[in-house]
C-alpha cells in the first residue's frame, strides 16, 4: 500500500512550545566578513580621525568647569555659581571681579 501522506505538523507545536519560542538574538555589530578590504582600511582611518573633534569638546568643557570653579573660589554666592554652569565661557568672564581673579590658573 503506498504512503499518501508525506508532512504533518501534529504535535510540533508542543515541541516548540516546550522551551518557549524566543526571539531571534540581535548582534549589536554585524559581521565585517566578506567585506571589500579597501572599505575596511578607509573605516579604520576614519574611526581614528573621529575623535578630534571629541577631544576639542572635552578641552572646551574642562575650560568651562575650571572658570566655575574660579568663580566660586572668588566669593560669588552659591545661587549665582549653580546658575553659572549654562553660561558660556565669555560670560564668565566678565562675571569674575578682576582684582579675585587668580591668574595661576589662566586658561
Amino acid at each position: 500500500m503506498a504512503k499518501s501522506k508525506n508532512h504533518t505538523t501534529h504535535n510540533q507545536s508542543r515541541k516548540w512550545h516546550r522551551n518557549g519560542i524566543k526571539k531571534p538574538r540581535t548582534h549589536r555589530y554585524e559581521s565585517l566578513k566578506g567585506v571589500d578590504p579597501k572599505f575596511l582600511r578607509n573605516m579604520r582611518f576614519a574611526k581614528k580621525h573621529n575623535k578630534k573633534g571629541l577631544k576639542k569638546m572635552q578641552a572646551n568643557n574642562a575650560k568651562q568647569a575650571a572658570l566655575v570653579w574660579l568663580c566660586c573660589l572668588a566669593g560669588q554666592q552659591e545661587g549665582l555659581c549653580i546658575s553659572i554652569l549654562s553660561l558660556q565661557m565669555y560670560e564668565l568672564k566678565q562675571l569674575l571681579p578682576p582684582q579675585n581673579f587668580n591668574w595661576r590658573y589662566r586658561l
